[in-house]
């Protein structure tokens, strides 16, 4: 029986991990025309005109006309990276993850398929709880969540569904380029956040059990990116998913938050 190397699951995790964050993390990509006006800026201050003083440099960068260029620069850049990109990095997790417990699944009995197919899910939703938590570090570096109130519960209540709120919008447009269609909570610290149309699940057809297999073991990254993003705000929580539509549109899920 060939045996895997399980130093070598481990350096991969990491690298896809790696790759998840550094996808959110890329720096605005230029066009040509930007980069050839970036380029002419440049010239004119590192010009070899060796009787330009200090003073003239520095006339020319704080001019009117290179704020403007700069600022047009920077509102036409995306910090976005393609479908294509993403599509890829995710087949390719759900493929590592496959792998690494094909020796599970070989097994006869069907015990054996489930546990290895929850334990791929586990190594999944882990690798989403590394990603949402650096991003969550990212996004919420000048964010305060706390609320004032006589009621120390009533208090703890209202930080936690800032937090969520933060998380409906700001990461979920950061991740998915688009905020939670529907919120709901019943202020006992139990959130239900639906999505009814999921970046990543849009292409899958419906009505598929196949389909329906992947799109399950999919959903267990964003579960752990939501994981993620609250724990780094200091709120631990148990996070499950379901499917609004019982499978005819796998895009439609929710996400079900219960704060420990």
């Amino acid at each position: 029986v060939h045996r895997h190397n399980p130093c070598q699951f481990k350096i991969r995790e990491a690298h896809i991990c790696f790759c998840s964050t550094l996808l959110y993390s890329l720096p605005p990509q230029l066009s040509h025309q930007e980069r050839q006006t970036e380029r002419s800026l440049a010239n004119r201050i590192h010009t070899k005109d060796t009787t330009r003083t200090k003073t003239t440099r520095s006339r020319i960068l704080s001019s009117k006309a290179t704020i403007s260029i700069l600022s047009n620069i920077m509102a036409a850049s995306s910090s976005h990276v393609s479908d294509a990109a993403m599509e890829s990095l995710m087949s390719e997790v759900v493929r590592y993850v496959e792998s690494s417990s094909s020796i599970a699944k070989e097994g006869k009995t069907e015990e054996e398929a489930v546990f290895a197919r929850e334990m791929a899910a586990a190594k999944l939703e882990r690798m989403g709880f590394s990603v949402g938590y650096r991003l969550s570090e990212r996004l919420s570096q000048n964010r305060i969540f706390s609320a004032s109130g006589k009621d120390p519960a009533m208090a703890v209540a209202a930080a936690q569904l800032e937090a969520v709120k933060f998380l409906c919008k700001e990461i979920w447009m950061e991740v998915f380029r688009k905020q939670i269609d529907k919120l709901q909570t019943n202020h006992r610290g139990v959130f239900v956040l639906k999505d009814l149309e999921l970046r990543w699940l849009t292409r899958l057809p419906s009505n598929q059990e196949s389909a329906r297999v992947v799109a399950i073991q999919l959903l267990a990254f964003p579960c752990g990116i939501v994981r993620g993003a609250l724990a780094n705000l200091g709120i631990p929580a148990v996070v499950s998913c379901d499917f609004l539509a019982d499978g005819k549109n796998m895009s439609a899920c929710s996400f079900n938050i219960k704060i420990k």
